[in-house]
């Protein structure tokens, strides 16, 4: 069959002179897409066409191997593939896709509900469809493939996202989050809420320490990356002890706890996860993640401390140093304590002073 629809668009797909040729003719009406593919089969019989283009589906295939085949984001960039090519014809040229086909795609992704009954948010839809799939796809086919894609105007497609939220606690908040946990996920929560790591992150293998230096070298990380983070001498010297008892126990983990006879169970971070939820339900603690937002916490004191967003990007190990801006924020108590020491008092009797002209050389 020449002609069927797609959605709400015609496409086609047809053999000439031994080639084929299939693609969408962003048309809805039948008939309007019957005179496209006669206007196409005739510019082919003359000859006016090019080479055959790659397809959408085999770009990405040459893109994934290339670019995505053995990193750490490969399972979710597959998964994110699946989504795409469920709303995006693979057999397309991948020189026609415009703005019209991504529009309709993220339109089509927005209704898709889960199991749950729940609808991706913004941010998940940019990411199945924009950030981490076909915008790769068309700028690898560009550049590596020497295809001329179409621009399209990626900024006016993606959806409006949330602002990211940076939560900090009070002294009182920590005090009590901390003391709601059970005994033994209280050293982790102390790694995480001083050091900034992510959760994987804090839950890392002996072989990570380098006790003598006095480091941990964290691989389990968001970006695939490897940092390296040193520790203060008090903390080196408590992980020694734990990594010490780890290993005499057959251990891979400096974070355990301690049973009947002495005997060490080690500690799961879903485990310390549910605890650290329970804990901030306990406390009465709302508007908290149970782990992230340790890290954020971590993030903003350690900035408050210094001043010195380059130190705070290396402490969290992140590559850019605009991701480390965001907890550049302040307080309603920081503004009040700068205006408590450089603003002068302002009189409250609604009496304007008198000008001080002889301040300014006038008699």
């Amino acid at each position: 069959m020449s002609l069927y629809r797609r959605g709400e668009t015609w496409h086609y797909d047809f053999w000439q002179a031994g080639e084929r040729h299939r693609g969408t003719t962003r048309l809805r009406k039948k008939a309007d897409a019957t005179r496209y593919l006669e206007n196409l089969r005739r510019s082919l019989a003359l000859g006016s066409s090019d080479k055959q283009v790659p397809t959408l589906k085999q770009v990405a295939h040459q893109w994934f191997v290339a670019k995505v085949a053995g990193h750490k984001s490969e399972k979710t960039v597959a998964f994110r593939l699946e989504i795409m090519l469920r709303h995006l014809s693979g057999d397309m040229p991948v020189n026609e896709i415009g703005a019209a086909d991504v529009q309709e795609a993220i339109g089509a992704r927005r209704l898709e509900t889960t199991r749950q009954g729940r609808v991706p948010t913004p941010a998940t839809v940019n990411r199945d469809l924009i950030d981490t799939t076909l915008r790769p796809i068309l700028r690898f086919a560009r550049r590596n493939l020497e295809v001329p894609v179409r621009d399209i105007p990626w900024s006016d497609l993606r959806l409006k996202e949330p602002k990211g939220r940076t939560r900090t606690f009070t002294p009182k908040e920590i005090e009590a989050w901390r003391a709601a946990l059970p005994e033994w996920h209280r050293p982790v929560f102390d790694f995480i809420s001083k050091y900034g790591v992510r959760l994987k992150e804090a839950f890392f293998p002996l072989e990570a320490l380098n006790l003598e230096a006095g480091r941990v070298t964290l691989r389990d990380r968001k970006n695939g990356g490897a940092h390296i983070l040193p520790l203060l001498p008090e903390d080196a010297a408590a992980m020694r002890a734990r990594a010490t008892r780890a290993a005499q126990a057959g251990l891979d983990t400096v974070w355990f706890k301690e049973g009947r006879g002495g005997r060490l169970t080690p500690i799961h971070w879903r485990g310390y996860q549910s605890a650290s939820r329970s804990a901030l339900n306990r406390a009465r603690i709302a508007d908290a993640r149970p782990v992230h937002d340790s890290r954020h916490h971590a993030a903003t004191a350690a900035l408050k401390n210094i001043g010195n967003l380059a130190v705070v990007k290396q402490l969290l190990g992140h590559e850019s140093i605009a991701s480390t801006a965001r907890y550049a924020h302040v307080s309603d108590a920081d503004v009040l304590a700068a205006l408590q020491r450089k603003t002068p008092h302002i009189e409250t009797t609604g009496e304007e002073k008198p000008r001080d002209n002889k301040a300014k050389g006038e008699e």
